[in-house]
């Protein structure tokens, strides 16, 4: 196997030491460019949803839980699930946030310096592990199945690995569906990376079908959807205004009874693996 295929994208690493987790007026910059509002009543409810639907995932409580590309946002509202916390990232200016967020939950931690396609860990030395909005800034698809393969390899037979991944066609937008499924024929995403704005770091999300068949024989799989809204469409669509009231409601319908379809139709899914 290739170098290329069992690590990380260096640009991602280099983005986060140089700038994605530094500071203006005390606010991250990977916050200030990819966070999320949630300062409406339909928001409110839906990150919780969401959140709850992740902590149900992950099985339990008393967990020795590991994160896989944690960066500087820690996920601390799983510390009460949590007898020990592992947070793994191999952005070292990440870590020294994550330690500092980690710090405040009264939860036993440490951090480890580490490519998430090269874990430093038994096999099965967990009873669960999360990774979220990581895998696909990894820039190929060999390194990003390695991933979750070495992920899998990491939790313990029994236990519960938890995804929140992107969908590169999300049938609610076209626009962006159209985009990416340009973005997929060969010598076209050439001609469109030339003409768009160059993103910020690699973004490479791979088809739902694709994750499934890299996690199933692990155990059983389940996708569901995460967050309907794109992160443009969250931090620019008021819940105030007719149109977006409307798009708001519209995707709380769909996120809470219909959670399998939220997965086809919006931008994020959460992945639920119980391995075998």
């Amino acid at each position: 196997m290739n170098d290329q295929a069992t690590t990380g994208t260096p640009a991602t690493r280099e983005f986060y030491e140089r700038e994605g987790w530094s500071r203006t007026d005390g606010q991250l910059k990977d916050s200030a460019l990819f966070g999320i509002k949630n300062d409406g009543p339909i928001r409110i409810e839906l990150h919780r949803l969401r959140l709850n639907r992740i902590r149900e995932g992950l099985g339990g409580t008393g967990l020795k839980l590991v994160e896989c590309g944690c960066g500087g946002t820690p996920a601390i509202w799983l510390g009460d699930l949590c007898s020990h916390y592992t947070a793994v990232d191999f952005s070292q200016a990440g870590l020294a946030e994550a330690t500092r967020a980690l710090q405040q939950t009264g939860v036993e931690f440490d951090t480890v310096a580490a490519d998430i396609c090269r874990l430093p860990f038994d096999d099965e030395s967990f009873d669960a592990a999360y990774s979220a909005h990581a895998i696909y800034h990894i820039d190929n698809a060999a390194a990003q199945a390695t991933a979750f393969s070495e992920i899998m390899r990491v939790v313990r037979k029994g236990g519960s690995a938890v995804f929140v991944l992107a969908n590169p066609f999300p049938l609610m937008f076209p626009a962006r569906l159209a985009r990416r499924m340009l973005a997929s024929i060969p010598g076209v995403s050439g001609v469109l990376n030339r003409v768009r704005p160059k993103p910020p770091l690699p973004y490479l999300p791979m088809p739902l079908g694709w994750m499934r068949r890299q996690l199933q024989p692990f155990g059983t799989v389940r996708i569901i959807g995460y967050r309907m809204a794109s992160t443009e469409t969250n931090q620019n669509v008021s819940e105030t205004s007719g149109t977006g009231r409307l798009l708001w409601r519209a995707m709380r319908l769909i996120e809470m009874k219909y959670p399998r379809a939220a997965a086809r139709m919006g931008t994020y899914v959460t992945i639920i693996v119980h391995k075998h």
